[in-house]
């Protein structure tokens, strides 16, 4: 081939692919003496007119190699603007480079000449492989090849000096002949959507991009390791994670938005939605976030989340062409079992559980736990599925006090139970090894706006008596609840149980607003029923064989009823709130 006279000429109008010209060697030393180019380009040091002549030279010889290697220079409005390169990597592979001189960057010359190399490179030169890399983090090299269609294929560590010390990974494309061509087909080059955060204002938090000088503590808090280890980093990992979270919004995986104070712009949080790339799902993305401690209690995340929600729902595009949502038709969360403060905070945002999982999620410093996943689509009514968790305030009278379980309230070896007990509510009651798993359901019940249990102690020395409930709370009717209840042994003939009840009725049709309180005995369990009647119940039926006692006989049901509007006084009869 001579040269410079065979280069075959490459253009879409004003951008110009051309043999290198001695002419060029000024503005090749304005590119090679380029701090940003230095950074991911090993380069000569110094580099002068000598070093550009070289290059020039060098670039000639590439067309007559065997095989050749095609190097254009980039020429736009009359003057050179960077260089593009194939270099052949065996069979019909070729690696495609470039560089941009300093004043081309930012106007989408390099995503043009990509394009006509690419296309020439499939059409001229038979290739079925065209790939590229680059140092990892250099997001300006991956932009051109990213919309030419190229796929992110990984990452090759320490293989490049990068700017986070001496060595670091290459990052690594490649676009075959089909994709290529089905590409030009749809009239879409690129492969995936590059996600870029949208700045999202609340009263509260503002959903915003990440900065380089964002601060994070030196570690994750105990909850935060507990729950959300492998989601926030350290402070000094930050640089690296920040980068890594571009690149996989750069090869559309993910979005990742920094949950910051909307008055002081200081870091809170953090609020994702990943695996927006995997087809199998095409249209769910899976929400993920964390607080730092000062944030929590606060409503930043429920804000958050409101914030996030429609966006992600919204389409792609607005009316006006113009970038939307993430045009998402379902979001799925997960959480640990235990992990209840997120999980009322998407009860309340509206997601519905949909799935548990046991021993389901690693860790390295307990056991295997459990899992709850939830889910919101975007035809949902949201309004109608949210839930707001139950609270278990203190109610006081003047011999008990009822509370919240706790995990110190555990049976001890005199918390035994009677004949009666073990034949009526066998089933209810704990032992030492139940009991966490009996205050997990406490809990859950709980946040999904369920139940209420309330344990039953001496205020003088705060032994557990027994346990009072309200469960059902809204099934069939939104003010409707039924009321359980059990005793130790030791706390039976005090009258403890009918005065725990009124208390709990006092609640129950005073500030949960409850119009019905509901009631089922076995029909031999007299003196449930006689505290029933005493508290005011009636009886409204009886049915047969209805209950199937711990002995395994099966034995006949009573119900009973008490509306609020029964009562003398709805509420403050026997008992007082914290």
């Amino acid at each position: 081939m001579r040269f410079p006279d065979d280069v075959p000429v490459l253009t879409d109008g004003d951008l110009t692919l051309r043999a290198y010209s001695p002419a060029d060697a000024p503005r090749i030393i304005e590119f090679a003496n380029d701090a940003r180019s230095r950074q991911w380009i090993p380069l000569p040091e110094p580099y002068g007119a000598e070093q550009a002549q070289q290059y020039l030279d060098l670039s000639a010889s590439h067309w007559n190699a065997d095989p050749v290697h095609p190097t254009w220079a980039i020429e736009l409005d009359g003057r050179f603007a960077g260089g593009i390169n194939l270099h052949p990597r065996g069979g019909r592979t070729w690696e495609v480079g470039y560089s941009l001189h300093p004043d081309a960057r930012g106007h989408g010359v390099m995503t043009r000449t990509v394009r006509l190399v690419v296309d020439y490179c499939f059409e001229r030169m038979d290739a079925q492989v065209v790939t590229w890399r680059c140092g990892a983090g250099n997001f300006a090299s991956w932009r051109p090849v990213w919309a030419a269609g190229f796929t992110f294929d990984g990452v090759w560590r320490g293989m490049h000096r990068g700017s986070f010390g001496e060595s670091d990974g290459l990052w690594l494309g490649s676009l075959s002949r089909g994709e290529w061509e089905d590409s030009r087909l749809r009239d879409v080059r690129a492969a995936r959507p590059w996600w870029e955060p949208k700045l999202l204002r609340g009263d509260k938090v503002v959903l915003r991009p990440y900065r380089d000088g964002d601060e994070l503590p030196e570690h994750p808090d105990a909850v935060a390791q507990q729950f959300s280890a492998d989601l926030q980093p350290r402070a000094d990992e930050f640089p690296r994670w920040l980068r890594d979270h571009r690149r996989r919004m750069a090869i559309g995986d993910g979005v990742f938005w920094c949950i910051a104070d909307a008055t002081t712009d200081q870091l809170l949080g953090h609020v994702q939605l990943t695996r927006l790339d995997v087809d199998f799902i095409r249209g769910t993305g899976w929400l993920g976030y964390w607080l730092l401690p000062e944030a929590r209690g606060r409503g930043a995340l429920a804000e958050a989340l409101e914030l996030l929600i429609p966006h992600a729902f919204a389409p792609l595009t607005d009316r006006a062409g113009l970038r939307g949502g993430i045009g998402l038709h379902r979001l799925y969360a997960g959480t640990d079992e235990d992990n209840h403060a997120s999980q009322r905070v998407l009860r309340r945002a509206g997601f519905t559980e949909c799935a548990t999982e046991r021993s389901t999620l690693a860790h390295d410093d307990r056991p295997h736990s459990g899992a709850t996943s939830f889910e919101l689509l975007a035809s949902d009514d949201r309004e109608a599925k949210r839930v707001q968790p139950l609270s278990v305030p203190t109610l006081r009278t003047e011999r008990l006090v009822l509370r919240e379980w706790t995990p110190a309230d555990a049976p001890g070896p005199n918390d035994v139970t009677d004949d009666d007990a073990r034949r009526f509510m066998a089933n209810e009651l704990p032992t030492t090894q139940t009991f966490a798993a009996a205050l997990r359901r406490r809990r859950l019940f709980a946040d999904r706006g369920d139940q209420i249990s309330w344990c039953i102690t001496d205020p003088e020395t705060g032994r557990v008596l027994g346990n009072i409930n309200l469960f059902g709370i809204g099934e069939g009717t939104a003010t409707n609840a039924e009321v359980g209840y059990w005793l130790w042994a030791h706390a039976r003939g005090r009258g403890v149980t009918g005065e725990a009840l009124e208390a709990v009725l006092d609640h129950a049709f005073g500030e949960l607003g409850l119009t019905r309180v509901q009631a089922g005995t076995d029909l031999a369990n007299v003196a449930s029923q006689k505290i029933l009647l005493r508290a005011g119940f009636r009886q409204w039926g009886a049915d047969r064989q209805a209950y199937t006692a711990a002995d395994g006989s099966i034995t006949d049901g009573a119900y009973f009823e008490l509306l609020g509007a029964d009562r003398d006084q709805p509420a403050g009869r026997a008992g007082q709130r914290d």
